[in-house]
């Protein structure tokens, strides 16, 4: 500035060593002023030029940041991952991911401003400090993998932590990068197992492309093939067509054209020579286009399965000892035989062949002993019959003969002659010598009949009648040998003479609590008058009435006359015992049975309380779908259910629990004896165990001697039936029984 004075001080003539001239001066200052008043115009608009430059700079470097912000923003919205902006002491600073709250541990407001170690357990806390320090100090990305629980439910994740050139408050600073890799770990398990399942499984398996070609096999494959390890690739799916003959192949073929997949059983052999039985899936997988994508065959080796099958097959239609054909099968054969007979005409004969006094040799010599002779005789009898002639064990001595295809009546004639013969020959074992014989049975189909109950009936007739006319002989079935069949049909008749003369009356045999020595029910005894018939024993009536159907009638008359008599009862006394009566199978069969029953005694105005409804323990053991149904509706109803001569059959657990029936009624025939055979009375005692576990209460029939009531009271039996008590009697006795409890002394 003072070069510019000195300028005007010498234009105006003015020196700094001479005073100045006034007017000069005041010329000098005047000009001074108007260039200090242009300069600071100069100024000003060049201030003024910097102010505004430097607005639009802010507002440009303002609008650059807010899209730098908004681009950042939007690529971190878009990345999956949770974004931690986290101090080196492990405060939360930021969480820079807006999407994904749903993977934090915490709500995102109690995580910003807290430190690591105050939010996660001590063993995550230390776990991502180390991580953290290990970023800064390094300087380098470190990555860990963890898993812990989020929300309820285990989460794995995998974590990238990387330091920045930042600091807040002093503090390094680092980024974590948090994915959730629980769908891929998962992923990764789930196809390590399949890779595993692959591999391990014993079930061959071999992936194809589209058109065949080989893409990957295990080793159970290479294995049941009889290849050499890694020996197919290269190899297409057709090329194993020289495994199976052409005829099975063709079928694969057109199974895979037309239905796109095969599943069968198919024999194979295998290049190390060897035939396999084999079950062959093959399968077509697609792509999203519906593209046939890959082929896969699955080959389970079931040569072994097999043989257990026919094994299993083997032992349940043979007989163990002999290695005949049992009952089963034989029944199987002849139903077979009897169709082929009934389709062509074809003549047979059935032959059934009895041992003579064979118990003897097991009751003096032993079954082991026994054992051997029965075999004997069985091979003496296959050295005669002919190859196709079928022969089979019944069970015990008695056996089954089936020859078809006779051309001469007299084939069995003299079949019959030659294996009496062989048997009669004599045997030793053990020095002990036998000499057996049989009585032979023989009915001739489809002369005598084409039903194989009735064909083994009549053969059985047959040989009974050998045996009555000295044995070691046969008999031919004739109609005139069928006394049995002429007494069934006297004791039909005579049943149904009884349904419509009321010719049936009731008796009862109480039953009696052990404890107390009170009656507590009877039973109904169906008997027959003296009128129609003498010595009608119902063991040979009921079995007759259950064939000929009349059972059901019969019992709806057993029904009505036992609430008749429960009704009387009550108006006299105002009180009666319980009733059990014996169901029958076929009621079971009428799924209208319980509404029917229902109806009867509500005509006599009484409950179905009153009565308890007896099963044996074959029909319950044997029930079917609709049985069941029936007693449960029965139970709905209100009617009481007691398993009959328990101990006898084979009565399924699960029933009795199904059913959740309310008594067991032990067979008289394990009372009996139950003072003298330890046999008896274990299963008497497992009986009334089992019961009591169930739940269920216990009465023993049969019992007669003071000796058996003491050992039930020592079982826990509840209740007891039988002539030790009374025998059955007629129902104007029951009331006066329980109104003087005659037999209490007994207690």
């Amino acid at each position: 500035m003072h070069r510019l004075l000195e300028r005007i001080l010498r234009k105006e003539g003015l020196s700094p060593e001479r005073a100045p001239d006034p007017d000069k001066w005041r010329s000098f200052l005047k000009k001074i002023e108007r260039f200090f008043i242009s300069a600071d115009e100069d100024r000003y608009l060049l201030e003024r030029s910097l102010e505004i430059s430097s607005q639009e700079m802010q507002e440009l470097i303002a609008r650059s940041k807010e899209d730098s912000r908004q681009r950042i923003t939007a690529l971190v919205s878009a990345i999956p991952d949770l974004i931690f902006y986290v101090a080196e002491d492990g405060r939360y600073l930021d969480i820079l991911s807006r999407n994904n709250d749903s993977f934090l541990y915490l709500p995102r407001e109690q995580i910003i401003g807290r430190k690591i170690s105050e939010i996660f357990p001590q063993g995550y806390a230390v776990f991502f400090m180390n991580a953290i320090r290990e970023a800064i100090q390094s300087n380098t990305l470190q990555i860990i993998e963890y898993s812990m629980p989020v929300q309820g439910e285990k989460q794995y994740f995998e974590a990238r932590i990387m330091p920045t050139n930042l600091k807040e408050e002093g503090k390094k600073t680092v980024v974590a990068i948090v994915r959730d890799m629980t769908a891929s770990k998962r992923s990764t398990d789930y196809l390590n197992v399949i890779k595993k399942i692959f591999e391990d499984a014993t079930e061959g398996i071999f992936i194809t492309s589209y058109d065949g070609s080989y893409v990957e096999a295990n080793e159970a494959f290479y294995h049941i093939l009889g290849l050499e390890d890694k020996a197919l690739p290269g190899i297409r799916l057709d090329d194993f067509q020289s495994l199976v003959d052409p005829r099975t192949y063709q079928h694969i073929v057109q199974s895979l054209e037309i239905d796109k997949s095969f599943h069968g059983e198919v024999q194979i052999r295998n290049e190390s020579g060897h035939d396999k039985l084999i079950w062959l899936t093959i399968d077509t997988i697609y792509n999203e286009y519906g593209e046939v994508e890959y082929r896969v065959a699955m080959l389970t080796d079931i040569s072994e399965l097999q043989r257990s099958r026919e094994k299993l097959r083997y032992t349940a239609t043979h007989d163990i000892l002999t290695r005949l054909p049992n009952r089963a099968l034989l029944f199987e054969r002849l139903d077979e035989v009897l169709n082929q007979s009934q389709s062509n005409g074809s003549e047979g004969a059935l032959f059934f062949i009895d041992l003579d006094n064979f118990k003897i040799i097991n009751d003096t010599v032993g079954h082991a002993v026994g054992d051997k002779v029965l075999v004997e005789c069985v091979e003496r009898i296959m050295r005669v019959i002919r190859r196709e002639d079928i022969f089979g064990r019944l069970g015990g001595d008695e056996f089954l003969l089936i020859v078809e295809n006779i051309k001469d009546h007299d084939v069995p004639m003299y079949l019959a002659q030659k294996i009496l013969e062989e048997i009669r020959k004599p045997m030793e074992f053990e020095g002990e010598r036998f000499e057996i014989s049989a009585s032979i049975g023989i009915a001739v189909f489809p002369k005598d009949s084409l039903e194989r109950e009735e064909l083994i009936r009549f053969a059985d007739m047959a040989m009974y009648r050998a045996k009555q006319e000295g044995k070691n002989r046969f008999c031919y079935y004739s109609t005139k040998m069928d006394q049995a069949i002429r007494k069934y049909h006297q004791i039909e008749r005579q049943l149904k003479e009884a349904l419509n003369s009321e010719g049936f009356y009731l008796i009862y045999q109480p039953q009696v609590d052990i404890a107390s020595g009170k009656i507590v029910g009877v039973e109904a005894l169906l008997r027959v008058d003296e009128y129609i018939a003498l010595d009608f024993n119902p063991s040979e009536f009921i079995p007759i009435a259950e064939e000929s159907e009349l059972i059901n009638r019969i019992g709806e008359w057993v029904f009505h006359e036992s609430c008749r008599q429960v009704r009387h009862w009550l108006d006299e006394s105002g009180t009666a015992p319980l009733v059990a009566i014996n169901l029958s199978r076929r009621r079971l069969l009428d799924e209208y049975f319980p509404e029917r029953l229902t109806e009867i005694i509500a005509g006599y105005d009484l409950e179905p309380c009153h009565f308890e409804l007896e099963i044996t323990e074959t029909i319950f053991s044997q029930m079917s779908e609709s049985n069941c149904q029936v007693i449960s509706r029965l139970q709905e109803m209100g009617f009481l259910i007691a398993i009959d001569d328990f101990g006898t059959g084979y009565s399924s657990l699960a029933n009795l629990k199904h059913f959740n029936v309310d008594k067991l009624k032990v067979d008289r025939s394990f009372v009996s004896d139950i003072a003298k055979n330890e046999s008896d009375r274990a299963i008497t005692e497992a009986s009334v165990n089992l019961a009591h576990s169930l739940g269920l209460k216990v009465i023993a029939e049969g019992v007669e001697t003071r000796e058996q009531l003491e050992i039930l009271r020592e079982m826990g039996c509840d209740e007891m039936q039988g002539h030790l008590f009374s025998p059955p009697i007629p129902p104007e006795k029951i009331q006066q029984m329980i109104l003087e409890h005659s037999l209490e002394n007994l207690w």
